[in-house]
């Protein structure tokens, strides 16, 4: 069993998938529309069937009419293979409605376009050795002890693992002090791999901060697990409410809880002195700012952002600022330094592309998500 002492930090280890390690407590969730490229107004849709997306339309508006649990982000997460960007949706696009049980209709959008690799799985360069993987609670719906499989990465890692190479042994942890896991597991060896955490864009690294450009010059990084929508969130009447470009926040004072990375803001140009930019460390100490009038917009994960809001009570006060939604993608990270963990790399991307082209990606999100809506 691996622990690490820290502040809230607890570990417990699984060998292979007879089960996870449970240990903390979570942070919650924010509805972010997709606008179609021309105005006007959209027909009526149903569950269990398609729709072609009309002028006006956003995923929003289409989740709520086809009564998609889950709402926009299930909807996009299911027509991941329609939509390639978050920010626009297109009039004439056929998207899948999911049916009342969270199946996909009979589609090209819920079939596998490709048979799975026949190529023999993977293995490391020393596959007596078990490979030490760690996540912490606290994010919901995607890592949490509380939650079925430990959420929905939780889970998909557990099965990338096992559909990727069955015969590598590996330990699933959860050590509750997110902080350290780059900082420290991860660079002294004390683990193999973390997850899930965000990429930056690693072609970009010199327009990056050194707290951000990290991520990139340290680590190797897995196939996304997850593309996470990132949203913008202001008072209804606020003067930012009508904004479509991010140069338009220049001046504005923002706000994002400290636990987040910054090296999106980073690279619009959204960090001092360009505009004032406040870290609470609480996840839900933005939303006082904002009804206090000392912050002008929120900008945080969508998912996490559309619970602070709905528990609450700030749904009918708050406007998205839908066009500025950005996507950033979840990997496991593995330090470059470690050669034992990169040589197992491939075994955590076989699975995940097996665990898509199968559906059973999908399946993952679709329950974890509506797991944390209903809960």
């Amino acid at each position: 069993m691996l622990t690490q002492k820290a502040d809230r930090t607890s570990g417990q280890a699984k060998v292979g998938s007879s089960g996870v390690v449970h240990g903390m407590a979570a942070i919650a969730a924010a509805t972010v529309g997709l606008m179609a490229v021309a105005p006007g107004q959209a027909q009526a849709q149903v569950a269990c069937s398609t729709y072609a997306v009309q002028s006006g339309d956003t995923l929003s508006q289409i989740a709520s009419r086809g009564e998609v649990d889950g709402g926009f982000q299930t909807l996009f997460d299911a027509n991941r293979n329609v939509l390639a960007n978050p920010n626009r949706i297109e009039i004439g696009q056929v998207l899948a409605i999911p049916c009342d049980d969270g199946a996909l209709p009979l589609t090209a959008a819920s079939t596998p376009t490709a048979a799975a690799s026949t190529e023999p799985a993977p293995t490391t360069a020393e596959p007596n050795r078990s490979l030490r993987i760690v996540t912490a609670s606290g994010y919901a719906p995607f890592t949490d002890e509380g939650l079925p499989g430990g959420g929905l990465i939780t889970q998909m890692v557990d099965r990338s693992m096992e559909l990727g190479n069955a015969d590598q042994d590996y330990s699933l942890i959860f050590i509750n002090d997110w902080g350290s896991h780059l900082e420290t597991l991860l660079p002294t060896g004390a683990v193999d791999m973390v997850f899930p955490w965000f990429k930056p864009d690693c072609d970009k690294v010199e327009n990056l901060s050194p707290g951000s450009a990290y991520r990139c010059t340290d680590f190797n990084h897995s196939a996304p697990f997850y593309e996470a929508l990132v949203g913008y969130y202001t008072l209804k009447g606020s003067a930012y409410e009508n904004v479509t470009t991010y140069a338009e926040l220049q001046g504005a004072r923002l706000c994002r809880p400290e636990a987040w990375f910054s090296f999106d803001l980073e690279a619009e140009g959204l960090v001092p002195p360009n505009v004032s930019l406040a870290r609470p460390v609480p996840q839900d100490g933005c939303w006082q700012l904002l009804l206090d009038g000392e912050i002008d917009v929120i900008t945080l994960d969508a998912l996490p952002a559309e619970e602070d809001a709905r528990e609450l009570g700030l749904e009918d006060q708050i406007a998205k600022i839908e066009p500025l939604t950005s996507a950033q993608t979840l990997h496991v990270f593995v330090s470059k330094d470690n050669q034992f963990a990169n040589d197992a790399l491939p075994i955590i991307n076989a699975g995940l592309e097996e665990l898509r082209l199968s559906g059973e990606w999908f399946n993952i999100v679709r329950e974890g998500i509506k797991e944390t809506v209903e809960n």
